[in-house]
């Protein structure tokens, strides 16, 4: 038995290997680009109709064993044209030129959780950015860089503080109650872009609970990565193309992957910016000629106090219009020019076993408005390791550190904010701090925006950490068949305080009859990720190509939010037990998920694409944790060849997918709000209820559209049409107050 087990294995390895048992000859070459005639490094070498690869070296140079015939050999690399080179059985060297693919058409855009196709043959209107791009036009935050570069998508800035603080929207607004963001995975891990708000907002004057991101001033986490760590950012903006991630992609998928490292002697980058914020544009406010324009527009405290004002006014300042005056109050505000830096390493290089890429960011953001700023630190680890024989494992972490003091810039309902206050403030009027260290009344608001901003604390401390491995196996690799598993699993870390403090002698903080607020907050935010996927590629010929992948993906995001508010301080202290009037609040959110999916996409003659898959997708945050909702797609394009004029080539492409949107953890409950009364723990149930059946929002597009390749492949076309539907949208309804509730959560 054991006889013939050894002799079985030795026939299939002589029927896998044997195009390396083939190889009787060796051809040495060299890769070079064909403008700049330098040399390439990390540019693969195929060997047509076989198994057979190698990649070049630092100098460009390369070898590889072949069959000893004619044979074709295929030299790729990222950011060119692919080139075929014919090599006789006489030859053993050749020297292959790679020409710019100024297009990118021939990059890999990725269709799936495991599997990509190029650019040329896409079937769905995906849009790209590169490092070069990025590179090109330095950003403060990775959104800054969609600005211009990404059709279909508005971008649009919270506010001006230090940090970032953006929102993107794709194809629009897709979502009333649900989450609005795009899911956002960087290496493999899906990661938290959400903001873990403080307690600033509206409601009775300064501090209320309000929601992050709408009318406080908290930033989108996405600005926690450097932007010159990023190799490539893919946009998947409509369900068409993003179908594949099921119930989280209503908002489109945006897909990061970060710099790898390359084979060579060690690269190292240095970068050093240095700059000076300064205003891009003013308010600009009226200034008055006379005594009764200001009076008409300010009322009878415009007037200085004396004969000239009205004797039954209730004013609360004696200064008033003087002829001539006027205070620049926003220049006083915001008219900093602090420096602000940044300075980015990086080293990349390896063997062709072993392969990092790492970097450091160290930056300072200057704010223009008196005691506001942005520091980050970061720090990066990639690594590429050949296991053996067909194992493949990369390992990807990010450390960063960030500290920002972000003012009050956003809105709200009691002039606290600095531009809600300043244009209640008439430029007649002397808010500037006096020579004795006290700060003057604002007569028109509830607060001197000048005294806010210097004595005003908001401040946000984060450290975090993102790390994803994957390890791949080719199971089987011959002339006609592929096969290979992957695993991939990664984890997004981070913990947050924030720090708010404004004292009693504020202006605005004697309103409510507690003067001093101080708010101090703990936050921590766990995600992680594992993606378990098997892909199949067929190819019986060149003119036909099939790839099958499966794949199953298991996802937990745990966050917990602890923030202590501590009004009316003693002494105007900024501790907790200095409040006479002291609330302590507690969100915590679990949110389980899983999925399976499958896709099929076959590559006929290079220029037809069908590609056909399902998500089938059950969370936690549905009424029913197991009930399982399924998202299909389908696309086909084509490439004409026409080659005549000034096209070069076009392409027809339609698609059509479903995606969802996951009702927001807690939708589904009807919360319940402790309390006491005399000293008995007392439950009552809150005023929102739920409908029985909360599920996800769905989304169905249409698409359609047409590329063209122009001059010789140095301008490109693309117009593309959609139509999306989205049903069952959660939607919240008023109640009578007889059924006990005020309000109904529910799809509609």
């Amino acid at each position: 038995m054991g006889r013939r087990l050894v002799l079985c294995a030795l026939a299939l390895l002589f029927a896998l290997g044997g195009d390396a048992l083939a190889q009787t000859r060796v051809i040495a070459g060299r890769v070079m680009d064909a403008t700049a005639n330098t040399p390439l490094s990390s540019a693969q070498i195929l060997v047509v109709g076989a198994t057979i690869s190698a990649t070049t070296n630092e100098n460009g140079n390369f070898s590889i064993g072949v069959p000893d015939s004619t044979v074709r050999l295929m030299v790729r690399m990222i950011g060119y044209r692919r080139a075929e080179v014919v090599v006789p059985r006489t030859q053993s060297s050749v020297s292959v030129f790679l020409e710019a693919d100024i297009l990118r058409l021939e990059e890999i855009v990725v269709t799936g959780t495991a599997t990509g196709v190029e650019r040329r043959n896409l079937a769905q209107a995906i849009s790209t950015i590169s490092s070069e791009e990025i590179a090109l036009a330095p950003t403060q935050t990775v959104e800054a860089a969609f600005y211009g570069r990404v059709a279909g998508a508005d971008v649009q800035a919270n506010n001006g503080a230090p940090g970032g603080g953006m929102q993107i929207r794709l194809r629009g607004v897709s979502s009333i109650l649900g989450a609005s963001s795009p899911l956002y995975v960087v290496d493999g891990v899906v990661v938290n872009d959400g903001s873990i708000g403080t307690l600033l907002g509206t409601g009775s004057r300064f501090i209320t609970r309000a929601n992050a991101g709408t009318e406080e001033n908290s930033p989108n986490r996405i600005a926690d990565l450097n932007p010159n760590d990023i190799e490539n950012i893919e946009i998947l903006k409509g369900a068409a193309a993003a179908a594949i991630y099921g119930s989280k992609a209503n908002n489109g998928v945006i897909l990061i992957t970060t710099k790898r490292g390359r084979v060579g002697r060690p690269q190292f980058d240095i970068t050093q910016r240095f700059g000076v914020p300064a205003m891009s544009n003013k308010l600009g406010l009226r200034t008055f000629e006379t005594l009764d324009d200001a009076i008409e527009a300010f009322g009878p405290c415009a007037a200085p106090a004396g004969p000239q004002r009205d004797p039954t006014a209730s004013c609360k300042s004696d200064d008033g219009w003087v002829a001539g005056r006027a205070f620049d109050h926003e220049q006083e505000l915001a008219g900093n020019n602090p420096l602000s830096y940044e300075t980015s390493l990086s080293v990349t290089g390896g063997t062709e076993d072993t392969r990092y890429f790492v970097s450091a960011l160290v930056k300072h953001d200057g704010g223009i408005v008196t005691n506001t700023g942005y520091n980050k630190q970061s720090l990066k680890l990639n690594i590429d390791q050949d296991v053996g024989s067909g194992v493949q494992f990369q390992l990807s972490t990010n450390a960063v550190h960030s500290y920002a003091s972000r003012g009050l810039t956003n809105n709200d309902n009691r002039s606290v904010s600095y531009w809600m206050a300043l244009p209640q403030v008439p430029t007649f009027i002397d808010i500037r701090q006096r020579d004795d260290g006290s700060w003057p009344v604002s007569p028109f608001a509830n607060s001197n925006p000048l005294e806010t901003a210097a004595l005003v604390k908001n401040d946000e401390n984060v450290y975090r950490f993102i790390g994803s491995a994957n390890l791949s196996w080719d199971a089987l690799k011959t002339a006609s068949h592929e096969l290979r598993f992957s695993v991939v699993g990664g984890t997004d870390y981070f913990s947050q305080k924030n720090f708010t403090f404004a004292p009693p002698e504020a202006q605005f903080e004697p309103i409510d009859g507690k003067p001093g607020t101080s708010i101090q907050g703990t936050a921590s935010s766990l995600s992680y990720n594992v993606n378990f996927n098997g892909v199949h590629t067929l190819t019986p010929s060149d003119a036909l190509s099939a790839t099958t992948s499966l794949g199953w993906q298991y996802e937990v995001r745990d966050i917990d939010n602890i923030m202590s508010i501590a009004e009316d301080l003693v002494g105007g202290l900024a501790n907790i037990e200095a409040g006479t009037v002291t609330q302590l609040n507690q969100e915590r959110h679990r949110t389980e998920e899983m999925g399976l999916f499958a896709q099929e996409e076959v590559l006929i003659a290079e220029r037809l694409m069908l590609t056909a898959g399902l998500r089938v997708d059950r969370s936690s945050n549905n009424s029913d944790p197991d009930k399982t909702y399924v998202y299909p797609k389908a696309a086909a394009s084509y490439r004409v060849p026409v080659g005549v004029g000034v096209f070069n080539e076009i392409k027809l492409r339609a698609a059509y997918g479903e995606s969802g949107n996951q009702p927001q953890y807690g939708t589904k409950f009807s919360p319940l709000n402790p309390g006491n009364i005399v000293g008995l723990q007392t439950l009552r149930l809150g005023t929102t209820v739920a409908a029985p059946d909360i599920r996800p929002e769905r989304q169905k597009e249409i698409e359609g559209g047409v590329d063209a390749a122009l001059f010789d492949n140095r301008a490109s076309l693309e117009v593309t049409v959609y139509q999306k539907r989205i049903t069952d949208l959660l939607v919240r309804q008023s109640l009578a107050p007889s059924t006990g509730f005020n309000r109904l959560n529910f799809n509609g």
